[in-house]
């Protein structure tokens, strides 16, 4: 999984042992729907303790590492949006971690992700996501990347002209005199707690909740009849 800060890992060790340390505590005899599971960070943490744990990515080695961390994982090749779960029971947690959602940079793509997330979902149970606009937008707001380069001028940043929408050039993709955003660049999307709340009711979830102590935020479907923008 693509890292969107160009970081060698999706969080510092303190945040993913935060992250980690609550999913574990929260797992225990549950159904997880894990989505963007690359090699197994965070199935590798609590597989051994769900009723179930079924893992996602469209990476089909990412994929098959991910099944080998433990005959508790049910490893499957897919694309997130849309996961290859039919005809399995709900789930009583989707987790999307590892700044996976940034890769969702479509905001319409992202509300219909959104939608097809929470139809397979219990009624009372929970989507966990990063902070990401604690994580990530302190990385900006604090001056990182202000020259379009990150702290070692290795990793090119490019933006879109009108969104918060960007991509991270890396090695012989860096371009200097190429700033505008191309066919080749992997789009990502650094989500705002607004614009995430706005994606959240317009897909039939209440407003994300962050837990800042746990690096995380957690949406619940909304309440049967909440009515929805264009409903």
């Amino acid at each position: 999984m693509i890292d969107p800060l160009g970081q060698t890992a999706p969080h510092d060790d303190d945040r993913s042992a935060r992250q980690l340390a609550w999913i574990r505590s929260v797992v225990p005899g549950r159904r997880v729907l894990d989505l963007g599971c690359g090699t197994g960070r965070v199935a590798q943490t609590g597989a051994d303790l769900a009723a179930a744990w079924v893992a996602i990515d469209q990476d089909s080695e990412a994929t098959r590492a991910c099944g080998a961390v433990s005959e508790a994982i049910d490893a499957r090749v897919g694309d997130m949006r849309n996961p290859p779960v039919d005809g399995l029971e709900p789930f009583d947690l989707v987790v999307c971690l590892g700044n996976t959602l940034t890769l969702l940079w479509d905001v319409d793509e992202t509300v219909a992700a959104l939608r097809c997330w929470r139809s397979v979902l219990r009624s009372d149970g929970l989507l966990v996501i990063d902070d990401l606009a604690d994580d990530l937008w302190p990385e900006l707001v604090e001056g990182n990347w202000c020259t379009g380069f990150d702290e070692e001028g290795q990793r090119q940043m490019v933006w879109a002209p009108d969104d918060a929408v960007f991509a991270i050039r890396e090695g012989g993709a860096v371009d200097l005199n190429n700033w505008s955003l191309g066919e080749g660049d992997v789009r990502m999307r650094l989500w705002t707690t607004g614009a995430l709340r706005l994606a959240a009711i317009a897909s039939g979830w209440g407003p994300p909740e962050r837990l800042a102590e746990r690096g995380v935020m957690v949406m619940r479907p909304a309440p049967s009849g909440t009515a929805q923008p264009g409903t």
